[in-house]
């Protein structure tokens, strides 16, 4: 057990740095957010895809097979204790925790205890009245463990096999969600305010068809609320502003494309040409102003101009290239986590037996037939023994507490 909480904190700081670390990044990325030493600590540790790294795989299962063991090894002994706890005569040859001899009428002091229909039996030839309950509450930490596995074994395979992709779109475009065979059209995208003009809620209206066979479905994906298409979920992550390039020769148009921030736009007239949507920043009355980088076979070309208010462009040897009509574009963030369920699953045994080990509590009672025809009433109690010490007295001599004269 000590070395599965040694795993377990282990494991819980691994996930905590794949968490914090940007994941699948290259060197220079790393280098340019800490520096160059920690950059190169990232990528020779594998902190850069720690999820598929051999170590925490290593990790994860010791963990799981740690854990396991010790539930397995324990699995004889509660089947044991379950047992003995509805057999009146192991409960006779136990210790009990709470004793009262010259007890008249047993039964009474069971009923006022809420002990239902106790057993009437002998043991070794005397008689015996002998009630349990509660006695499946000896497999609390059991159960409770069993959702510990499950809940570290879903997440880490679930993180080791996660899809993950992001898809930009304005309302009309169809874009594909790269590394599978589907394509999402954004129906309609829309922000939603309340009277005070305050952002309440970014909506996504979704269509996904699949390249292969030709079936769609279409669901709404806004904040904190995924649209589940396909066995995938489109989480409605970020907005901002998308440009509509429009290109013309001496005036006359021949070519647009709609642009969303981090997008490139090869120009075909101009072979190695590209622009690069980089951002925007609006003004007071929240009309944005485009920032567009200019390139020329990867490397940037400084134009003399890299913002464009809606509506103005520039001019490149007798083609003008126009931004025009700022549209608002949706950042959809598509998962697919196929072990979630082992989480859940693992999530709600966790819960349950942390109910039956806190709440379901085994206790027992038994009473022994004295040769002067009086009762020496015993019991006991798995946990809570002060509480069932007071209960048991009150039992005793026929008082009520406080819940039961109320």
């Amino acid at each position: 057990m000590k070395f599965a909480i040694i795993l377990l904190v282990v494991v819980a700081i691994v996930c905590v740095i794949g968490s914090l670390v940007p994941q699948g990044e290259q060197f220079e990325a790393y280098r340019d957010s800490y520096s160059e030493r920690a950059a190169a600590f990232i990528l020779a540790f594998r902190l850069d895809d720690v999820f598929h790294s051999w170590w925490f795989i290593t990790l994860v299962s010791l963990l799981c097979l740690s854990l396991l063991f010790c539930n397995l090894s324990r699995v004889r002994a509660l089947i044991r204790q379950t047992k003995d706890a509805a057999r009146p005569e192991r409960a006779v040859s136990d210790t009990p925790a709470v004793s009262a001899d010259g007890v008249s009428d047993p039964e009474a002091v069971m009923k006022r205890l809420r002990f239902r229909n106790p057993v009437r039996t002998t043991v070794d030839g005397a008689d015996v009245l002998f009630a349990y309950r509660n006695r499946f509450g000896f497999w609390g930490a059991w159960i409770c463990h069993v959702g510990i596995i499950l809940i570290v074994l879903g997440y880490a395979l679930g993180q080791m096999t996660l899809f993950s992709a992001s898809v930009y779109g304005t309302p009309g475009q169809t874009k594909p969600v790269e590394g599978t065979p589907y394509e999402v059209t954004v129906d309609d995208f829309r922000t939603v305010r309340n009277d005070a003009g305050f952002i309440e809620q970014y909506v996504s209206e979704l269509t996904v068809r699949s390249t292969k066979d030709g079936t769609a479905q279409s669901g709404t994906a806004s904040v904190n609320h995924p649209a589940v298409l396909h066995g995938m979920k489109y989480y409605q992550t970020a907005s901002g502003y998308a440009a509509r390039v429009s290109i013309a020769e001496n005036g006359v148009p021949f070519e647009s494309a709609d642009l969303c921030v981090g997008e490139e736009l090869t120009i075909s007239f101009l072979p190695g040409f590209s622009l690069y949507l980089d951002g925007f920043e609006e003004d007071h009355n929240g009309v944005p102003a485009y920032h567009v980088l200019f390139f020329y076979q990867g490397q940037h070309v400084d134009t003399g101009r890299n913002y464009f208010a809606p509506g103005s462009g520039i001019d490149l040897g007798g083609y003008t290239i126009t931004f025009s009509d700022p549209l608002e574009y949706t950042l959809l963030r598509v998962k697919k986590d196929s072990f979630s369920w082992l989480v859940l699953t693992g999530s709600i045994l966790t819960t349950l037996g942390l109910f039956f080990a806190l709440y379901v509590v085994p206790e027992t009672v038994w009473a022994v037939r004295r040769e002067d025809g009086t009762w020496t009433v015993n019991g006991k109690s798995k946990k809570l023994a002060p509480l069932f010490k007071e209960q048991f007295d009150r039992a005793v001599t026929g008082r009520k507490g406080k819940e039961e004269a109320q």
